[in-house]
């Protein structure tokens, strides 16, 4: 598993960090003010922060952080578009990873792993058009 594979990885860039907070609106009006970001959507308590010459994207979803552990929820990386993640999911069903079926997450495609030591890292295309 080690090895290289044949098959490039869909991997594109960073898509965004998700933050755990107790307040979610205390949270998006620092990080608004703080890093001068800017609300790109929200739904109920999950709130996407952006700033676009960075092209940085912070959500910020209501949550207990476990602060001794980590206040980060998940990594995600941006992947291509849904074709490209499917057939990637099932590359690495082959390579013997257990990977779930790709979930439609705000009518986005993702991809929801988990590492060795039970990180959660997603893969994410963009929402189909």
């Amino acid at each position: 598993m080690g090895e290289a594979s044949q098959m490039s990885s869909p991997v594109l860039g960073f898509s965004h960090l998700q933050l755990n907070a107790r307040d979610v609106r205390a949270s998006v009006d620092w990080y608004c003010t703080a890093l001068g970001m800017d609300v790109m959507s929200e739904h109920g308590d999950v709130v996407a922060l952006r700033h676009r010459e960075a092209r940085l994207v912070i959500v910020v979803s209501s949550g207990e952080p476990d602060v001794a552990h980590s206040p980060i929820d998940h990594l995600a990386f941006a992947v291509a578009d849904g074709p490209t993640l499917e057939a990637w999911a099932a590359h690495l069903r082959e390579l013997g990873l257990e990977v779930p079926a790709v979930v439609d997450e705000l009518g986005k495609p993702s991809l929801q792993l988990r590492d060795p030591d039970g990180n959660a890292v997603e893969l994410v295309a963009p929402a189909p058009r």
